[in-house]
This record gives structure tokens, sequence and C-alpha cells, in this order.
């Protein structure tokens, strides 16, 4: 499976996502704001004295799969720094083999990609999404879950735990969970993209993601027992190099 263009897409995604975001709070901040005669009076008064805002160049580069650097529009600037391989679900980087789904119970958990992503990110979501930081990174995975039965069943890929080899234990960001888990009331597929933001910016080069088990949404007996995976984490020119071979 060839890791650029997965990176790339996974990217183009978190893009999407995170637009998405700014759009809903730019449109509270809009209802929140009132709409009366003095306002616009007030805006017609001080339209003359209004400078146009010089324009900046437009010297932003789109995000290059090859460098794995770049702007992404509605994210910022971006840096993959780490990409995530484990053998067992089939993220080998070896050609165009196939993905490989992992079974709980009767659900299916599909993950395409793992990456480790540095952003600066721009204003508009640095606040709503990231806290106010001006960079930060995260391990962003997306993945795909099916339940093969008619049963109703509760699973929450999207809120595993991540775990890495320099010490941190994090949970998913709320606001960035994507939609892959939650209730699946019989043959339901359901897909998307999480964020778990890391505090420390240190070189990441392991990443156990701990799966908890679906679950009846009738009984709440457990289906099966938890699963961790454990992910070989390289730089993106060692990933470019394994994805050449």
């Amino acid at each position: 499976m060839k890791l650029s263009k997965t990176a790339l897409s996974l990217l183009l995604a978190g893009g999407i996502v995170l637009a998405g975001c700014s759009a809903q709070e730019e449109e509270v901040k809009s209802s929140a704001e009132p709409e009366t005669e003095e306002v616009e009076t007030k805006a017609k008064d001080t339209e003359e004295v209004i400078e146009e805002p010089t324009e900046e160049p437009d010297n932003k580069q789109e995000y290059d799969e090859e460098t794995g650097r770049g702007y992404v529009e509605g994210l910022g600037y971006v840096e993959t720094v780490g990409v995530g391989y484990n053998e067992e679900i089939g993220i080998d980087g070896v050609g165009d083999n196939p993905l490989k789904p992992i079974k709980m119970g009767t659900m299916e958990l599909e993950i395409s990609s793992l990456a480790i992503l540095e952003i600066e990110p721009e204003e508009d979501v640095k606040e709503y999404s990231f806290g106010g930081k001006d960079k930060v990174k995260a391990i962003v995975v997306s993945m795909k879950t099916e339940n093969t039965s008619e049963e109703d069943v509760t699973f929450y890929p999207n809120q595993s735990i991540m775990v890495t080899d320099t010490g941190e234990q994090v949970e998913p960001d709320m606001m960035l969970m994507g939609d892959a888990g939650g209730d699946f009331l019989g043959k339901v597929k359901k897909e998307g993209q999480t964020w778990w933001l890391l505090e420390h910016d240190t070189d990441i080069s392991e990443v156990t993601m701990i799966i908890g088990a679906p679950y009846s949404a009738e009984d709440w007996e457990d289906m099966g027992d938890e699963k961790r995976l454990e992910f070989e984490v390289l730089n993106w020119e060692e990933a470019m190099e394994r994805d050449d071979r």
C-alpha cells in the first residue's frame, strides 16, 4: 500500500474536517452579533476611514506528498513527521497489498492510516480546535467500522487510547473524534478520522493503540477482548524509502 497517497488523502480530509468546525464557529459568532440600525449606521460612518487591508503575498505552497510538508486549506501549515506501520492490519508499505480488517466480535475495523502531524494552525481554527496553540503535534488515524450482524452493537474505536514510547498516554480530542464509533443498530457501516493531540514535541518511534471491545447494546456484555495494535513509526524520509521498496 503506497503510504504517500494515503497520508496525502488523510491530510486533505483533515483540512475538510477542521474547516467545517471553523465554519460552525463563525456561524455561532455571527448569530450572536446584534443586527440593529445603530450598528449599521456606525458601519456606514466609519466606512470611509477604513483602509483596505494590504494583501499578503500568495506564497502558500500546497501540501506536497513528496516532502510531506505544505499548506492545507482550512487547517494551516502541516508537516508529516511520522508514518505508522503495522503488518497485521496491512499497513506494510509493500506495493498494493490490501488492508486487513480486524474482527472484534461481530464488528470489523479497518485502519487505513496512522500519521503523526505537526501543525501550525490557521487563526480561525487555532482557538476552536487546538486550544490557542501556535504549534501542535497530533496522532491522526483514519478508520472504517462495520457491524456484520443484525444484532445491535456499541463500539468506540474512535475513543481508543494512544500510548507512545516517549511516555505519553492520550485520549482522543472530543472535537476531532470522527464518526467511526457509536451504536450500530444492525448492519451499519461508519467511517471517520480521529485526532489525538500530544502534549510534548518529541520524536516518536512507536505507538500502541488500545481499542476497547465492542459490546451488546441489549445486555452490555463484551463481545471479545480489547485489542492492542503496535505501530512502528518512521519519519517521512524513511517512510518514502520503505514505500519505494
